[in-house]
């Protein structure tokens, strides 16, 4: 009966085409009779290789990287076998108290020019720097996987440096099949989370590396992966810290330091233009809704937009009238999102004495367009315009700095029912924490960029970075 079975002596030949090769490599996974008997040809034909090393027979033979089994076993096996065999369970037994071969370098692609894994590997000869090039379509080029050597690793019970093999070739099943079989550790952890980060999984990876780094907090290769996964998440702040932390680290390739240190630049430059793109856009929306030349209907195609410009808007406008005037903006923005805490919020600034707000909306307004008051915190600290002290504390970043002021934040945002401002509070509170080197800053941003994707369009949650 012809069974994938029975091709497993043609694939150990190498004697299967390209395409049979790869189908059996896919059956191999799942069969576990395969799985047992390809061990047993490799074990076998290595007991026979020590054999013949050990007689002396066909020494140049049998120091070839790679030789054919069945052929070489016709011709050599009747007699170097018997040797192996009548030493039994001894002739291993030497075999380990020998010093152990240098494996090829084939086997983490050694003589490769550049990567197409962007992550890092533990395993030292599978984290050799080279330029980083992404793999192009869909097809995988990498060398077929040597697989003499992979018994030797597993000989060795070096079960990452398998898995790292088979890593750098894209086959991510077998990855992680071999390091669920290694001992736990700092490194396993950190291979766990680029298994992850391969399939899009960015908070499982995350959860792996901070295990890692509690186990190694200068575990070069996981705050590498940990900027990775920071900015596969979106949280390009912290991946951008992470980054220069892994740049900062003593004993490292000088061509991974640099490309962390042009990872770390390029995130911060991100994150300006971004930022500075966004504020333009709420800034011109908001002079447009304090103007009454905002086209609503097409202004409401943004509801984040929107929202953050009437907020602005509220704050700057020199009067009770000015305010009322943003009330329909307020009834289309509370009818997008549920609700009538923008409309509640319209009322409360319009009963407020413009008398004392007007001149502190005016140099709140002067804060949007980047020309800060000396003393304006303070004064709006003391006034009770708790909007605008909350406005100039988030534009300023003062909330983070300052543990009064980050516990007025979130008082505010409490007594306005606005989920966003609740938002915005709590990524001040992960700002704060990371500026003290608190683990927690990183769960906490992650529980508020959760919370900010399950109002789908009405937050801008890019902010939240």
């Amino acid at each position: 009966m012809n069974t994938p079975c029975t091709k497993l002596h043609l694939f150990v030949d190498g004697e299967l085409s390209a395409t049979e090769a790869e189908a059996f490599r896919h059956h191999l996974t799942r069969c576990a009779e395969c799985e047992v008997g390809l061990r047993d040809l490799l074990q076998l034909e290595m007991l026979a290789s020590r054999a013949l090393e050990g007689t002396g027979v066909e020494e140049a033979e049998a120091s070839r990287k790679v030789t054919p089994l069945r052929p070489w076993l016709h011709q050599a096996y009747r007699a170097a076998v018997p040797v192996a065999l009548a030493a039994g369970l001894a002739a291993v037994g030497v075999f380990h108290f020998q010093a152990e071969p240098e494996l090829p370098g084939e086997v983490w692609l050694a003589n490769a020019t550049e990567r197409q894994l962007d992550a890092r590997l533990s395993h030292p000869k599978a984290d050799r720097f080279r330029p980083f090039v992404p793999l192009r379509g869909t097809t995988h080029t990498a060398e077929v996987l040597p697989l003499r050597p992979l018994a030797e690793l597993e000989e060795r019970q070096d079960f990452q440096g398998i898995a790292a093999a088979y890593a750098l070739r894209g086959d991510w099943q077998q990855a992680e099949a071999f390091l669920t079989r290694a001992p736990d550790s700092a490194d396993k952890d950190n291979d766990l989370a680029v298994v992850a980060m391969s399939r899009g999984r960015w908070e499982d990876a995350l959860g792996l590396l901070g295990g890692a780094l509690r186990r190694e907090p200068k575990h070069a290769q996981a705050l590498w992966n940990r900027g990775l996964a920071l900015q596969g998440r979106g949280l390009k702040r912290l991946a951008e810290v992470s980054f220069r932390e892994a740049a900062a680290l003593p004993e490292q390739e000088e061509g991974w330091r640099q490309e962390a240190q042009g990872r770390a630049a390029d995130l911060h430059d991100s994150l300006e233009t971004e930022g500075a793109r966004w504020r333009k856009q709420v800034l011109d929306a908001s002079t447009r809704l304090a103007q009454g030349t905002a086209d609503l209907k097409e202004l409401m195609r943004q509801p984040a937009l929107a929202r953050e410009a009437f907020y602005e808007a509220v704050r700057t406008a020199p009067s009770a009238a000015a305010v009322t005037a943003l009330t329909p903006v307020a009834k289309e923005l509370d009818r997008v999102g549920g609700g009538s805490v923008l409309q509640d919020y319209v009322k409360d600034i319009a009963a407020r004495d413009f008398a004392v707000r007007a001149p502190l909306a005016g140099d709140y307004a002067k804060l949007l367009n980047g020309d800060l008051t000396p003393g304006l915190l303070d004064t709006l600290r003391r006034s009770q315009e708790w909007d605008l002290y909350f406005g100039a504390l988030v534009h300023t970043g003062a909330a983070a700095k300052d543990a009064e002021a980050l516990k007025a934040l979130a008082r505010f945002a409490h007594a306005s029912r606005d989920p966003w401002l609740t938002l915005l509070a709590d990524r001040e509170r992960a700002w704060s924490d990371d500026m003290r080197g608190r683990a927690s800053a990183e769960q906490l941003l992650l529980n508020t960029l959760r919370t900010c994707e399950a109002y789908t369009r009405l937050f801008n949650c890019t902010q939240i970075n």
